[in-house]
């Protein structure tokens, strides 16, 4: 089953946190900076742990440089 999720992503965060909005709308807040897809891919790994699923089940579909991301899950 596929699932979309949408994120709200803070690069160069003081704390990384994951903070659940909704079924499907999360806000996190990663230590890396927003540069050469360091914030994104680090947000892909706190996501993936939060849903207990691995990190390659997880791809980016929109938002590459944009801090709201919809990631694929499957």
């Amino acid at each position: 089953m596929e699932r979309r999720i949408t994120v709200r992503v803070t690069p160069r965060a003081r704390h990384a946190r994951v903070f659940r909005r909704s079924e499907d709308e999360y806000d996190i807040a990663v230590t890396a900076p927003p540069e050469h897809g360091r914030a994104t891919d680090a947000s892909r790994r706190a996501l993936a742990a939060e849903l207990g699923v691995a990190p390659s089940r997880i791809s980016l579909i929109m938002g590459e440089r944009s801090r709201t991301k919809v990631f694929r899950v499957t």
